[in-house]
């Protein structure tokens, strides 16, 4: 759906865009520019944006599906929910008082340490998808599902979490946690590898090894020996992760090097 002011130009086949819906309709402006004379007999539809804001461009509709700044608001909305819906899982009976009350509040600290966990874990996400997408001004195909399964996988956090809290001694709390952790920085990574490689986004930097992922994916394996070693072995995610990023940094062969 077009929002805003925005100009469509069309070839003479491009008489539907890519997302299946015709390119012309009541009050689209159509203008003669350049882009619609080198489409005309291509058949290929041209999007031109009459905001002034960051991240609109003339690109062609053909696998461009979703602009950056929609997909980067969509992302802060999961996440904002999926943070709040941490908080909630955090809760103390009422009508407590002396040791009653006491005691409920140890019980807490297991709630409120699997909420810090997840919350920076969550953080982190956040913040590596905002980077991640910091070259693509327009997201293809591929690249639109990819982050529909991150989103997907960040949504679900707060399960696994509350799972952590109530089975931290059996297998099923750290395997499943550690499962869709592993999993959503492994998505993630494959979003960074897609943007490196393909036109038009292809950049000269590589993506870091996906070591949190490597972690939290190997615990899942340790946890039905040892649920406590399964979760210490989480603390190796912060050291690979920082290797990871500086062999990253290194330049390539023949590559110049950044000052």
């Amino acid at each position: 759906m077009l929002t805003g002011d925005t100009s469509v130009t069309c070839g003479a086949a491009g008489a539907e865009t890519a997302f299946g819906q015709s390119s012309r309709r009541p009050g689209d402006t159509v203008s003669d520019t350049p882009a619609r004379a080198a489409g005309r007999g291509t058949g290929e539809c041209y999007y031109r944006s009459m905001d002034k804001g960051e991240g609109h461009t003339d690109v062609p509709a053909a696998g461009q599906q979703v602009p950056r700044h929609r997909m980067l608001a969509l992302t802060d909305g999961v996440v904002a929910i999926a943070m709040t819906l941490l908080v909630l899982d955090i809760q103390l009976p009422d009508d407590l008082s002396g040791t009653a009350l006491r005691r409920a509040l140890d019980d807490v600290q297991s709630q409120v340490g699997a909420f810090l966990l997840s919350a920076v874990v969550i953080a982190m996400f956040w913040r590596a998808h905002h980077a991640t997408l910091r070259t693509a001004e327009w997201l293809d195909t591929r690249l639109f599902w990819l982050n529909v399964v991150f989103l997907v996988l960040v949504s679900l956090m707060p399960f696994p979490t509350r799972v952590l809290e109530d089975y931290a001694h059996l297998p099923v709390g750290p395997g499943l946690y550690g499962a869709v952790i592993g999993l959503g920085a492994l998505v993630l990574y494959a979003m960074q590898v897609h943007i490196a490689r393909t036109p038009p986004y292809r950049t000269d930097l590589r993506p870091p090894l996906p070591a949190q992922a490597f972690v939290f994916l190997l615990s899942v394996a340790i946890a039905p020996f040892s649920p406590q070693a399964a979760i210490y072995s989480w603390v190796a995610s912060v050291p690979l992760s920082v290797l990871a990023h500086r062999h990253a940094a290194r330049p390539r062969d023949g590559a110049p090097r950044r000052t």
